[in-house]
């Protein structure tokens, strides 16, 4: 679903995007409501749930906050159902098995990074003995260990963008590609 184009710092939403359901909800029940509020609350959908938004490293709460903050929402926004659904739609429709493996890997490195910035407390913890739960050998070599995740990281996210570039150089203006596109299948 290639639907969303952000250049110069202005999204773009595809007029098939408009067409599908959630979608199209949104549009709908902005005709009562202000103007802008429709292509605010698809920046909301686009920066919460796609993979190449910067803010998916935050959890969700402190996505959503950060979002609603950065795109001039009302401070008292809240998710309708709505909006929930359009999220839920896209994020499905959106991500491919390299997107999804990529997203994983993602919420992974920043729950080690979560952990790590709480060495002071494990290795202050203790078990039913007084003894240390976590040694610092243990944070230590946890440690040694981020430069290969970093480089993991940074090899499956050149293969999401190569996988991008493929997909929307072939898919441009429609959802399905040509017959020559995808290549001659002969049977053998």
């Amino acid at each position: 679903m290639n639907g969303f184009i952000l250049k110069d710092y202005t999204l773009t939403v595809s007029d098939d995007m408009w067409g599908l359901l959630p979608f199209k909800k949104i549009l709908k029940r902005d005709k009562s409501r202000n103007k802008d509020m429709a292509m605010k609350e698809m920046l909301l959908v686009y920066y919460y749930a796609d993979i190449k938004s910067d803010y998916l490293i935050m959890d969700e709460k402190e996505r959503l906050t950060e979002i609603i903050k950065d795109i001039g929402l009302p401070e008292d926004y809240k998710l309708d159902d709505t909006i929930k659904e359009a999220i839920e739609f896209y994020e499905k429709r959106s991500l491919t098995v390299i997107g999804k493996l990529y997203k994983n890997a993602l919420k992974a490195a920043n729950d080690i990074s979560e952990y790590l910035t709480k060495t002071g407390e494990l290795l202050e913890e203790r078990d039913n003995n007084g003894k240390p739960v976590n040694t610092l050998a243990t944070i230590v070599a946890g440690i040694s260990k981020i430069k290969t995740v970093m480089q993991d990281l940074k090899a499956a996210e050149k293969e999401l963008i190569k996988e991008k570039v493929e997909t929307e150089g072939r898919m441009k203006g429609s959802r399905e590609m040509g017959m020559f596109e995808q290549g001659l299948q002969f049977d053998k």
